[in-house]
């Protein structure tokens, strides 16, 4: 099994359960496996934006994961909210090279 990384504003990182616009936008959560991670921060973030990556453990999750086929690769959606149970772990976007990508 592999983890789910969720990149974020640090100011929204303690909200529980942890959503974001994307649930009411597009009726999921943006997440991505541990190698695209990095780039969807680059992609979707402006740049020195104060940014945190929520480690999701996806067998703790009550909603359903789908996973997408996209242009970038495989990319995890979360179809609802992400109870603080599930966030094993808050990492800085800068502190990735000793985060698991599975379990």
């Amino acid at each position: 099994m592999r983890w789910l990384y969720h990149v974020t504003f640090r100011v929204r990182a303690d909200i529980s359960p942890y959503t974001a616009d994307s649930l009411y936008k597009e009726g999921f959560i943006h997440a991505s496996y541990l190698a695209d991670v990095s780039e969807s921060a680059r992609l979707y973030f402006p740049a020195g934006a104060d940014l945190v990556v929520l480690q999701i453990d996806p067998t703790k999750l009550d909603v359903p994961v789908d996973v997408a086929n996209t242009p970038r690769g495989a990319m995890p959606h979360i179809n609802g909210p992400i109870p603080r149970v599930a966030i094993a772990k808050t990492r800085e976007l800068s502190d990735l090279a000793d985060a698991p990508d599975s379990f």
